[in-house]
């Protein structure tokens, strides 16, 4: 990287230390789909080019209509030259990926077999150099030793394909290259191009636009949802917002302002901006109570886990709550059936559209500006996979992470997960169920300023 670019890109840094917004997860229904055992932050790449519309990869691969070999199935292939990622960067040599750990999810064997190359077990990446036709073949185990990263490849062209295993029926893969390190300008030093992630986007076009709902707070520095649901003013977001989060740097913000744009090399990109003093308060970390868990790491769907409840102390300048701020407006949680835990009937059914509103990043250009702050959608319910979770088709970007699923002032539930893709209208987004087990054991036994 050269100097200019270093000097530059130290003061853009200083403007957004500390910016990481969650990014949705893929879809995870046990039967359907594979997901992450934990969020991973959204951050602001170090390298400024990375604000380019590009990503590399593919979350919740259905694997369904794919061709089928003898034992394989070819379920996505991408070519990337990464000379041309980034227009300034002249003469790649060499490459290397950086595969996303906690987002790309290969799909192992129950094999025992000592297998090698095209053989080895269970889902497969298959990376090609374009310039000498070099191979690496890495499965869910082998991932995990080269740690996430592929072998050194000669030039900048390659092609990863990901081919699924015939015997695996259960969950979906997912491929994610976070990040290529390539040679510098001297030709061997490593240097990062970051690569932003896929999006969670039911509709090619976008189609969140502003709003202003005192309900909903931006969770900052982390880059989550957070909305008042709770008569005490406390609120509740996705578990992945507070796993392996310090709590205590966290702040709910509301009237969030738009970000301020600024074009870096040519390329635009959206800075946050925080709302007054007044309108931000500190999180009691005595009052947070979470839990992740992967629907990868249980036998039944229904008993993955994504939530989590909080509340804030009041704002030292004006003394008031962030409920009082709002007007003592808040969400009504939805009725939960004491004879069978679930969400009680009459109050939402396939087809019921739900609106999300949340602080999420913003891939469009022309509208840099709504980076992170409040933006609203409504899509319809497309499922209840299990009787703990509700799939949707709202558009959803990183950061929407922990929003209301709501019908009106109804709160059905908590966004948690991408899965939309704009080519397929039988994906969608999804969330947890008011109604999940352990949340509703938090609720009623509340800590800190929540008590």
């Amino acid at each position: 990287m050269r100097t200019s670019h270093r000097t530059l890109l130290l003061t853009l840094l200083a403007l957004v230390a500390g910016l990481v917004a969650v990014n949705a997860a893929p879809s995870a229904h046990h039967t359907k789909r594979a997901v992450r055992s934990r969020a991973t932050p959204f951050e602001l790449p170090r390298n400024f080019q990375a604000q380019l519309g590009f990503s590399f990869g593919q979350e919740n691969i259905d694997i369904s209509a794919a061709p089928v070999p003898s034992n394989r199935r070819i379920v996505f292939t991408q070519e990337v030259d990464f000379g041309k990622v980034d227009p300034a960067r002249k003469n790649v040599l060499w490459s290397r990926l950086v595969f996303d750990p906690t987002r790309t999810v290969l799909r192992p064997s129950t094999s025992t077999a000592n297998t090698w190359g095209e053989n080895l077990p269970g889902d497969q990446l298959r990376i090609t150099s374009l310039q000498d036709n070099s191979v690496q073949y890495l499965n869910d185990r082998t991932i995990k030793e080269w740690n996430h990263r592929s072998a050194f490849f000669n030039g900048g062209r390659v092609r990863v394909e990901l081919l699924a295993d015939r015997s695996i029926t259960r969950g979906r893969p997912s491929v994610i290259v976070q990040s290529v390190i390539v040679n510098d300008e001297q030709g061997f030093s490593t240097d990062p191009i970051t690569l932003p992630p896929p999006n969670s986007l039911c509709n090619a076009a976008d189609l969140r636009r502003p709003s202003r709902d005192p309900r909903s707070g931006r969770i900052f520095p982390v880059g989550c949802t957070g909305w008042t649901g709770l008569p005490n003013g406390c609120q509740l977001t996705a578990g992945h917002c507070f796993d392996g989060v310090n709590a205590a740097e966290q702040v709910l913000q509301a009237n969030v302002p738009q970000s301020i744009v600024i074009t870096v090399n040519g390329q635009r990109v959206g800075v946050p901006r925080h709302p007054p003093a007044s309108q931000q308060w500190a999180i009691d970390t005595r009052s947070v109570q979470f839990a992740l868990v992967s629907p990868l790491d249980v036998a039944d769907f229904k008993d993955a886990q994504d939530w989590a409840t909080f509340g804030t102390y009041r704002n030292p300048n004006t003394g008031l709550t962030f409920l009082q701020a709002a007007g003592n407006r808040r969400y009504t949680l939805a009725r939960v059936d004491p004879r069978t835990g679930q969400l009680a009937a009459g109050q939402a059914t396939k087809g019921s559209s739900v609106t999300i509103t949340g602080y999420g990043i913003v891939r469009d250009t022309a509208r840099r500006n709504l980076r992170l702050t409040q933006q609203t959608h409504s899509g319809p319910i497309t499922d209840f996979p299990s009787p703990n979770h509700i799939d949707h088709r709202a558009d959803t970007e990183g950061g929407n992470s922990g929003s209301a699923i709501a019908i009106g002032d109804l709160a059905l539930g908590i966004h948690t997960n991408g899965g939309c893709d704009t080519t397929s209208a039988t994906s969608a987004n999804w969330g947890s169920s008011i109604s999940m087990p352990a949340l509703q054991a938090a609720l009623r036994s509340q800590r800190g300023v929540c008590a």
